[in-house]
């Protein structure tokens, strides 16, 4: 009888350490503590395992790791990126808190083309700004803001910052100075998922459509219209004047984006004019902070493997279909009276392109060359609790009700690593 006893204690026992609070905590330790998201990604099975329910996943992952006191002031990071040696800068306040939340900016140097000097620790070129977490990596020609090489490893820099400091998913901004204008165009190009703004000083756009650039497959202009721009330029810069930017400018009015334009009193290719201009440019920041689940997004990509999402949008497959719609191509700027393709066209990458509305549970696209595309369903913006309805290119692609899934949610939580932009479900579409 003590043998029947002792054995029924064991299994209650282990009952409670699977679906128990203390094996729930244990897995999300593990789970906040990997040091990378493919790390996060294999932990998150032990969540799964420990039977918590998708409700109290939900609410912890939405209230997010708790983070202690980290080193202050400058550290320097050593990195590889493309098989090249670099340190990337990275400036905490010293009056951090990590019980509040604070700003990132993502600052590009410029002068990428500049043979190295092999020795020589960077020296911080930040414009000043206020109190904020500051990540200033280094690039090459070799290696340069509009190579793959570098977009692997910026991402893979704030997701590092991320996972330490309290950083404010909202307020995460992409900016830089003369080449690293230009590259953060490129970013807001290809990867804006991450940033709440992007702004550029003294680039020049049209520097991505040069083959010396050596930039993998095609950028599409309409694709800016997902990250808030800020645009300065001189107007009599020697590299760059602004009469060579206000075409590509006049372009994305025409495209929809509605970008702030300066155009600022100087004849030399710098940023004297920074203290007369910090104050707007601090403003732009402020006002524009990231909106995880906007109500509408387009996307255009010739690739599936990657640089095929933009927020909540994926897309898993491309292809021509009858029911396409007719989708303006709006990769051309006036110049001098002629029509010119801002970014030429490598024609054996066939693109696709969805243009998609969220009103409620209900989804209207259009699209052209995509032959199947994800939606990402949020609790923030979706009601599981009614149908989803999805329409594309006026005819009827999906209708029913979603379940929420729990290694959906852990699965994009992993990758992500952003309390605000959580997805409770996967929702594919096959054009019709």
């Amino acid at each position: 009888m003590k043998r029947l006893l002792l054995a029924a204690a064991l299994v209650g026992l282990t009952a409670y350490s699977v679906h128990g609070a203390p094996n729930v905590d244990a897995a999300f330790r593990a789970f906040w503590d990997a040091p990378t998201a493919s790390a996060a990604e294999k932990a998150a099975r032990g969540i799964v395992d420990s039977g918590v329910d998708f409700e109290t996943a939900w609410t912890r992952l939405k209230a997010g790791r708790t983070y202690t006191k980290e080193k202050t002031g400058l550290i320097r990071i050593p990195a590889s990126v493309g098989g090249e040696s670099f340190e990337t800068l990275l400036e905490v306040p010293p009056e951090y808190d990590p019980n509040r939340k604070w700003p990132v900016r993502v600052q590009l140097h410029g002068g990428v083309g500049r043979p190295p000097q092999p020795g020589r620790q960077p020296q911080s070129t930040r414009i000043p700004g206020k109190p904020q977490i500051h990540i200033e990596p280094q690039a090459s020609d070799d290696n340069a803001w509009w190579h793959t090489s570098q977009v692997d490893n910026i991402l893979g820099l704030v997701d590092m910052v991320k996972r330490k400091y309290n950083v404010d998913e909202t307020q995460t901004y992409l900016t830089g100075i003369s080449d690293g204008g230009t590259g953060t165009y490129f970013f807001a190009l290809r990867e804006p998922n991450p940033w709440s703004a992007c702004l550029t000083l003294n680039g020049q756009p049209l520097v991505l459509s040069n083959r010396d650039a050596r930039i993998e497959g095609n950028l599409y202009l309409g694709n800016l219209a997902n990250c808030p721009l800020y645009i300065e330029n001189g107007d009599r810069d020697p590299l760059y004047p602004a009469e060579t930017v206000t075409p590509i400018v006049d372009a994305m009015h025409r495209a929809g984006i509605q970008p702030v334009y300066h155009i600022m009193r100087n004849d030399k290719h710098d940023t004297h004019w920074w203290p007369e201009e910090r104050a707007f440019y601090e403003m732009f920041v402020d006002e524009h902070p990231r909106a995880a689940n906007p109500e509408r997004l387009s996307w255009e990509t010739d690739r599936v493997d990657r640089f095929n999402r933009v927020r909540w949008l994926v897309i898993d497959k491309l292809g021509v279909h009858k029911s396409d719609s007719a989708l303006e191509d709006v990769n051309v700027a006036a110049f001098e009276g002629d029509k010119v393709g801002l970014f030429p066209r490598l024609r054996q990458k066939a693109s696709g392109r969805v243009d998609i509305e969220r009103h409620g549970n209900a989804f209207d696209a259009k699209t052209r060359g995509v032959g199947e595309f994800m939606l990402l369903l949020s609790p923030d913006v979706v009601d599981f609790a009614t149908p989803v309805q999805v329409t594309v290119n006026g005819a009827q692609a999906f209708s029913g009700m979603v379940k929420k899934d729990l290694p959906t949610l852990l699965k994009w939580a992993s990758r992500d690593n952003d309390r605000t932009a959580l997805y409770g479900a996967e929702l594919h579409i096959t054009v019709p």
